[in-house]
C-alpha cells in the first residue's frame, strides 16, 4: 500500500493487480460473498438496498471502519437479520481516538511508550468497550445488540459523569 501510495498513482486496480485480486472499477462491494463486511464508506452509503444484498451473501459479521457509513433504515435491517453481529462505529473506531488520547496524555507528562504499550493499552480499551456494549444490550433485555449497547454504555458514563461534577 505505501508502495502504491509513493507512486503518486494511488489506483486501488495497482493493489489488485499485484496481489491478483478481484477490482470492480466503478462498483459498490456489496454484492461480494464475504462473511466480514468492512464499510470504509462515506457517511450514509450503504442503504437499505446495499444491506439486503449484504445479507442476501451471508454476511456473519458488518463491522462499520468508517463514520456512520449506514442510513438509518439499513443498520436496523442488518441488526434484525439472525447471525448477523453488527459492530457500530463509534465504538469500532474509538480506538483511533482511544490511541490519540494516549498520545496526547505522554505529552503532556513527557513521556515515551513503546508500542507494545501502546497496544496492551489499546488492546484493553477495545475488550471493555465491547464489554460494556454487550454487558448493557443484555442488562435491557436487548441480548447482544452491540449498537444498541454501544449506545446506553455511553450515555451511561456521560451520565455518571455528570452527576459526580453535580450536574443534573
Amino acid at each position: 500500500m505505501l508502495e502504491m501510495r509513493a507512486s503518486g498513482r494511488n489506483k486501488v486496480q495497482d493493489y489488485a493487480d499485484k496481489f491478483g485480486v478481484p477490482f470492480y472499477p466503478g462498483e459498490k462491494p456489496w454484492g461480494v460473498k464475504a462473511d466480514v463486511v468492512m464499510p470504509s464508506a462515506m457517511q450514509n452509503d450503504v442503504n437499505i438496498d446495499s444491506a439486503k444484498l449484504i445479507v442476501a451473501n451471508g454476511t456473519k459479521y458488518y463491522i462499520e471502519v468508517a463514520n456512520m457509513p449506514t442510513t438509518n433504515d439499513a443498520l436496523a435491517y442488518l441488526m434484525a437479520q439472525p447471525g448477523t453481529v453488527v459492530a457500530p462505529s463509534k465504538a469500532v473506531n474509538a480506538g483511533g481516538v482511544g490511541v490519540s488520547a494516549l498520545e496526547m496524555a505522554q505529552n503532556s507528562e513527557r513521556l515515551v511508550w513503546t508500542a507494545e504499550e501502546v497496544d496492551t493499552q489499546l488492546h484493553n480499551m477495545m475488550v471493555n468497550i465491547h464489554k460494556v456494549s454487550a454487558e448493557a444490550a443484555e442488562e435491557y433485555g436487548l441480548g447482544y445488540n452491540l449498537v444498541a449497547g454501544g449506545n446506553i454504555a455511553g450515555f451511561k458514563k456521560v451520565a455518571d459523569a455528570m452527576l459526580e461534577q453535580g450536574i443534573f
